[in-house]
């Protein structure tokens, strides 16, 4: 089979050397020496389902839930509470007997201060080709468009799925996500992780927080049991940034989240490939 914050967590079906039929990741930001990086939580919890159609094609149902909270960080300025609900549903199939595969997803989602309110909906979708120089060495070429609050998102995407050898892997989809994962042992994997983070949430007097973050990490997987996979990833946020607006293409405010350090701790059922 072939394997983002949701968008994020769609791509990673689409790439992944697994698939982790439950998880649940935590993330804690911290403040930065210049005391400019605003402290935040991030709670997610998802579940990737595929259902076998036929040889090599899969339905696949991803839900995810995700919930943001943010520290003043000294700067008088207070963010509720965000949340997202999605139900992303994906198709893969190969075409016919070529080497050419078709990854398609429709992403319905509810993002906001209160989940299911006036104005709090999105739709997007994900469009993957993918081509098999080899059974070991695949890269994706695709895009992403969803509906924001700010605006029409498009993002071209640019992917690769790469076992380099029998200890060593490169998958993702960039921007979204990009992972090289070296095997130590039976239980231990490491490695290191780049994602992007574009997300936007309505809040219950009708304005929308859009925030982006990069976050640069380093990770080390260890398996409790042959499916039962503990992560601990410590990293980095890049060129991060907090708008809030009403219409769309318009800001109202611009927030200096700050460049900072952050904690992820995470535990996942997982099936590798």
């Amino acid at each position: 089979m072939l394997m983002c914050l949701v968008w994020i967590s769609v791509l990673q079906v689409c790439s992944q050397p697994y698939v982790d039929l439950f998880q649940l990741r935590y993330n804690s930001g911290f403040r930065a020496k210049d005391d400019a990086a605003t402290p935040f939580s991030h709670f997610w919890a998802g579940s990737d389902l595929p259902v076998k159609l036929k040889e090599k094609t899969y339905l696949v149902f991803s839900p995810t839930y995700d919930q943001w909270q943010f520290d003043s960080a000294g700067q008088h300025l207070v963010f509720p509470v965000v949340r997202s609900l999605s139900f992303p549903v994906g198709f893969i199939t190969p075409l016919g007997s070529s080497k050419w595969s078709l990854t398609l997803f429709a992403i319905p989602r509810w993002n906001g201060e209160e989940l299911f309110s006036k104005n709090s909906f999105q739709q997007g979708g994900v469009f993957l080709m993918s081509y098999a120089i080899r059974p070991t060495k695949k890269f994706r070429l695709g895009v992403y468009v969803n509906d924001e609050f700010f605006g029409l998102y498009f993002v071209p995407l640019l992917g690769a799925d790469w076992r380099i050898d029998e200890k060593n892997y490169l998958f993702g989809v960039l921007p979204g996500r990009l992972t090289f994962e070296h095997q130590l042992g039976n239980k231990f994997y490491t490695g290191i992780t780049f994602r992007a983070i574009t997300n936007s949430y309505r809040f219950s007097n009708g304005q929308y927080l859009r925030l982006d973050d990069n976050q640069l990490s380093l990770f080390l997987d260890y398996y409790l049991s042959k499916n039962i996979c503990i992560t601990l990833e410590p990293g980095y946020g890049l060129f991060r940034q907090l708008r809030t607006g009403e219409h769309r293409k318009e800001y109202l405010k611009e927030v200096n989240w700050g460049d900072g350090p952050f904690i992820k701790v995470s535990g996942a059922y997982r099936i590798r490939l």
